[in-house]
């Protein structure tokens, strides 16, 4: 028999794995319903956005959700607890996925007087105020989370974007997780920009619409686009944000 070199021993491959993201705008809310000069700083979602959040709960439901997470604004607060109600999970509130421009008052380029928004203790009664119910970042105080402040300018949100894009990528990475967050539409358009800069010219892309969901993935190294401003879970009777 002929002689054989022993093989060289190799490690075993291991696996990619990706985490699944999905970006979804908050509910119609009063401010989407009014022109511009009626819109106040921190407004519920409408009787529409109620139904709106009732089909995405139905929705998201088919999920095995790993990690939920919303805005501190009240109209995605209630967007998520329809999540909640339907499948009972931890709500993770970060401080730093709320929309361009923060909470701030009035309405045009001169309107810089910032509001409180929702305080610790209104966010935790949201989501019935168990402590497992809902984790929210420390820089949430009781005083609100965007008291003192005033209106953010598109560069800081745009800085921002970075660094949840990072906040992301470092807490959940390529770990296979399944992330929803529901947030907002200027903001999400921010977070694509940054995400699928060698992709695409997301300021091209068109309006993004109420309760639309955005899936994308991320495998340790890139970002990659699934779906974009998908509606499909809600009728037709029930689509809006195409024009604001």
């Amino acid at each position: 028999m002929a002689w054989a070199a022993p093989r060289t021993w190799q490690p075993a491959r291991t696996l990619k794995s990706t985490m699944q993201l999905y970006l979804i705008r908050h509910a119609e809310s009063e401010n989407n319903a009014m022109p511009p000069y009626q819109r106040i700083e921190d407004p519920a979602i409408t009787p529409r956005g109620r139904l709106q959040s009732e089909y995405l709960a139905k929705w998201t439901s088919t999920l095995a959700i790993d990690t939920l997470i919303t805005s501190p604004f009240r109209r995605s607060i209630q967007t998520t607890r329809f999540i909640v109600d339907q499948s009972p999970q931890c709500v993770h509130v970060w401080h730093n996925v709320f929309e361009r421009g923060g909470c701030f008052r009035g309405h045009g380029p001169d309107a810089t007087e910032g509001g409180p928004g929702m305080g610790r203790e209104s966010i935790e009664k949201e989501f019935s105020a168990l402590p497992h119910d809902c984790i929210i970042d420390e820089t949430i105080t009781s005083a609100g989370w965007w008291a003192g402040n005033r209106r953010e300018t598109d560069d800081q949100a745009n800085t921002r974007a970075e660094v949840v894009t990072e906040r992301l990528i470092q807490s959940f990475g390529a770990s296979g997780k399944t992330i929803v967050a529901v947030i907002h539409a200027d903001f999400k358009r921010c977070l694509l920009a940054k995400m699928l800069s060698q992709v695409t010219d997301v300021e091209k892309v068109g309006a993004f619409v109420n309760t639309g969901i955005t899936k994308l993935e991320f495998d340790g190294h890139s970002w990659k686009l699934h779906w974009l401003n998908s509606a499909s879970h809600l009728p037709s009777r029930l689509v809006t944000g195409i024009e604001t």
